[in-house]
């Protein structure tokens, strides 16, 4: 059926809302006390709707509700429209049952009829199947989900996991749940009675993972690692489900362990016998036995498990009909849906207008206009070349900007072309959602030191087995704790993400450095000095390193080779080294790789007081690019460069850089004019941020938790 076909059926006054007028012309409220303080309390009723219709009259419900959880009698409904807020339990005998508007905020319990409001402190419990007095339970934790007549709350002081239940007695049980690892807790999902799957911080944005508590134990099952950025898990009898925005849903098997992924947003259903899919827009209900489908609905915008192997659908019926479905398997083992609420002031997304931009050096706005300004939306990127990918989402704006990061909150991106995804679905969790596709191209402008074609410059690290990575420098600034933060969360990126550009073999070189672009290549370039005396050139591209070419030999007369910036004003890197007698040697880049450098020029002697050497290209505002030499004192001195290959007299920058062991070019910030240095030592690192000042050539340091050691982080340069 056509949209334009659903949308005037949807528009129509259609026989069930014709009978819901008559039905709801008589109201009954009955009212007694409401349940605020504590046991021995009386509690208010809700306000009944009764029908009087002949023929029975589905309960109405307006577009702005959504289904919080879904019991064997009914559904608890919240409005999630600004500023309105109600909720309603709504019975399958068509009655609507109004919970409390006394400032309480609801939750409903996965699978069951149970529902909490909450205030403050104190959380009302309802049984909406049975009636009966509310039970009350005061406890200080934060709620985060309700599993059976268990509040699963959050000591907000600890950071730590309590089950807080009643016993039949009156009495408040309050247990810790244990087996949890360190690391902060997130999201806590409703899932089946018996089990609570809680979201734990790693302190690696790369990855997360969920926990698994046996509810009856408050004991920890099982840890599950995901992928970056996932869905709330769902959790069986049987089953583990999850959704990564990257990937489609992860579906294992809680005994066997077996996995398996499957396309788009699924959900287990039926016994996990089925699986209720949406996928490019669609939704279809799917046999996990023979693969066959049943496609009961126009569209879906919201599918919630309930017991007993049913499901409740806010979706669209193939006649144009808005509403909640409940579904379940019929006599033949097909799904079978009722309309259980009507939902008569339902339309249709429509998009007006999209704008996109066709290629971006940076931050890149992707922008709409749509009929729904509640729609949520969110757009995932895959560059072409690596297959890398980031999912952005919007906060009710009609728009998401992406801040051109892959992988991580610190990765820039990759230059080239990416195919975008942009999916918006209605806030109203009814209609169908509305997809589109494109290409974009990511074109940063060349940066020193950039060995990934990223648009940022990098730290190279070789590791104790031989091997070359490319750390990002602005990744590993991000290492850093903030000076505002008062929580271990915000206190660490977690693990970097480096870019292997060498797999081993790079221990055969006593001495490296990375000069700039010598031969003319894409990008920056390396040369490494073997134990022969022989130097060899590394040219980048993309994100990976050309075969080697061989400069020559007779350079184990240098004790410190060291390049990273234009010394002569060409536009090209060039080499520094001094040898065994203290003479400074100036090697300038001829832009060919066959004969990279020109014949050696002497600067001067009595370099042999320094034992670290640094060219970390203009720091001090000067004409060309710097020097930075370090004394046997551990004091840093600062030679300006000239432009011309030589530098002026050495200014004192001060003490204390003994403690650092390898002292690099950080790159330049996009906020600053000149350029940083890395220091890195075996008791820590710091970000030393340029200030284009003679005499006070940097910012006060940001220290970082990186230190030198014989495994991981061996050589920087």
């Amino acid at each position: 059926m056509s949209r334009a076909r659903v949308r005037a059926r949807a528009r129509r006054t259609h026989p069930s809302r014709l009978r819901l007028t008559a039905a709801l012309a008589v109201t009954l409220a009955a009212t007694t006390a409401a349940t605020v303080a504590g046991p021995g309390v009386a509690a208010a009723a809700p306000t009944v709707v009764a029908q009087e219709a002949a023929e029975a009259a589905l309960p109405v419900l307006d577009a702005g509700n959504y289904a919080h959880s879904v019991g064997a009698t009914g559904f608890l409904a919240i409005h999630n429209r600004y500023p309105a807020y109600a909720a309603t339990w709504t019975r399958y005998d068509g009655t609507s049952v109004r919970l409390p508007d006394d400032g309480s905020r609801y939750s409903g319990a996965a699978e069951s009829d149970i529902v909490v409001g909450s205030k403050g402190t104190v959380h009302t419990v309802r049984d909406m199947a049975s009636g009966g007095d509310p039970v009350v339970i005061d406890s200080p934790h934060e709620l985060r989900a309700v599993n059976g007549s268990t509040l699963v709350m959050v000591d907000k002081v600890t950071d730590t996991l309590h089950l807080v239940s009643r016993e039949p007695g009156g009495q408040t049980v309050d247990r810790k749940v244990t087996g949890l690892p360190s690391g902060k807790l997130y999201d806590v999902s409703p899932t089946a009675p018996g089990t609570v799957a809680v979201e734990l911080g790693t302190g690696d944005t790369s990855t997360s993972r969920f926990a698994v508590i046996d509810v009856s134990t408050a004991t920890v099952i099982r840890l599950y690692d995901t992928g970056y950025e996932f869905d709330r898990p769902q959790v069986t009898p049987d089953h583990i489900a999850w959704n990564s925005y990257d990937s489609g849903t992860r579906i294992v098997d809680r005994h066997t362990g077996v996995s398996e992924t499957v396309p788009g947003r699924a959900t287990l259903v039926f016994g996990d016998e089925w699986l209720a899919v949406h996928d490019a827009g669609r939704f279809t209900l799917r046999s996990r036995k023979d693969g066959h489908t049943a496609e009961l609905l126009h569209s879906a915008g919201q599918v919630v498990p309930g017991p007993d192997g049913t499901l409740l659908i806010g979706g669209i019926s193939t006649a144009g009909d808005w509403g909640f479905f409940r579904v379940a398997l019929g006599a033949d083992g097909e799904p079978k849906a009722t309309m259980v609420a009507d939902v008569p002031d339902g339309r249709e997304l429509t998009l007006r207008s999209l704008s996109v931009p066709s290629r971006t050096s940076g931050y890149t706005r992707f922008s709409w206009d749509i009929t729904d300004e509640e729609a949520t939306a969110s757009i995932k990127l895959t560059h072409t070349a690596t297959g890398l990918t980031t999912t952005i989402h919007n906060e009710y704006q009609p728009f998401v900007t992406w801040d051109g990061r892959l992988r991580s909150k610190y990765f820039s991106a990759y230059n080239g072309t990416y195919t975008w995804r942009l999916r918006i679905a209605s806030g109203d969790n009814f209609g169908p959602s509305i997809e589109r596709t494109g290409t974009l191209t990511m074109a940063r402008p060349t940066q020193r030191r950039d060995f990934n074609d990223n648009g940022a410059a990098d730290a190279l690290v070789r590791d104790g087995s031989g091997r070359l990575f490319a750390y990002e420098t602005r990744e590993l600034e991000g290492l850093r704790t903030p000076p505002d933060c008062h929580e271990t969360s915000c206190s660490s990126i977690g693990e970097p993400t480096p870019e292997l550009l060498g797999t081993g073999g790079w221990n055969t070189y006593t001495l490296l450095a990375s000069p700039g672009n010598l031969a003319g290549g894409a990008a920056d370039d390396i040369v490494g000095r073997d134990r022969d005396g022989v130097l060899w050139l590394y040219q980048s591209e993309k994100q990976k390193l050309l075969p080697r070419t061989k400069i020559g030999g007779g350079w184990q007369i240098y004790n410190k080779i060291v390049g990273g910036s234009d010394l002569n004003g060409d536009g090209r890197g060039d080499l520094l080294a001094t040898d065994t007698s203290g003479v400074l040697w100036l090697y300038t880049s001829t832009g060919d790789a066959r004969a990279p450098f020109k014949a050696r020029k002497r600067i001067g002697a009595g370099w042999g007081q320094y034992n670290l050497l640094t060219a970390p290209g203009n720091i001090a505002g000067a004409t060309g690019g710097d020097l930075l030499a370090r004394d046997k004192d551990g004091v840093l001195w600062l030679y300006l460069g000239r432009g011309d290959g030589t530098f002026t007299a050495r200014r004192k920058i001060g003490g204390g850089w003994q403690k650092y062991t390898q002292i690099i070019p950080a790159g330049k910030n996009p906020w600053h004019p000149v350029n940083d240095v890395l220091a890195v030592g075996p008791s820590g690192s710091a970000l030393y941020t340029g200030t284009d000042s003679t005499t006070r050539p940097f910012e006060p340091a940001y220290t970082l938790p990186v230190r030198t050691d014989s495994t991981t982080y061996t050589t920087f340069f």
